[in-house]
């Protein structure tokens, strides 16, 4: 049986457990087309790096991540805000490199490459979706297979003592 692979990326994105958050190590788009797709997926994804460094689950909930994923997500028994502290508050040292974006119409698939103090690295996607004028988070791949299906969201079992 092949070793479980532990994503440093919010287990949020990919239910049922609720892990450890991404912070982005490095700054805005340069000298990019602040206009352009790929640019404006980037920022969306500094900025959830960035409001997970501040912890601001409130924003991370209400205008970075798509409603389905935040419906997911509370589909466990938590608000999405407390779900996200739950999994995000004991994380140190994260960091996220964006390797690559594609988009195509109104979904983007971001690459990225994440580490924190105790975890193994980690490559992953982030697929984001357009809604109005906003690129969203609503799902993640392990590995960098934008193809792979995100695990359904299910409740956690109770632990039996022992």
């Amino acid at each position: 049986m092949p070793a479980k692979r532990n994503s440093l990326l919010p287990s949020l994105l990919a239910p049922p457990a609720l892990a450890v958050v991404m912070i982005v190590a490095g700054c805005g788009a340069g000298k990019q087309d602040a206009g352009a797709p790929q640019t404006q997926v980037k920022a969306a994804v500094q900025r959830f790096g960035a409001a997970s460094a501040r912890k601001d689950y409130q924003l991370i909930c209400d205008k970075l991540i798509a409603q389905a994923l935040s419906d997911n997500v509370e589909q466990l028994g938590l608000p999405c805000e407390q779900a996200f502290k739950q999994g995000l508050d004991a994380v140190r040292g994260a960091k996220l490199r964006i390797d690559s974006v594609r988009v195509t119409g109104v979904t983007a698939f971001a690459q990225v490459h994440t580490t924190a103090i105790g975890q193994p690295p980690s490559d992953d996607t982030l697929k984001l979706v357009k809604v109005g004028q906003a690129w969203r988070i609503v799902s993640l791949s392990a590995g960098n297979d934008p193809g792979a299906k995100t695990p359904t969201a299910q409740k956690p079992t109770a632990k039996k003592p022992g």
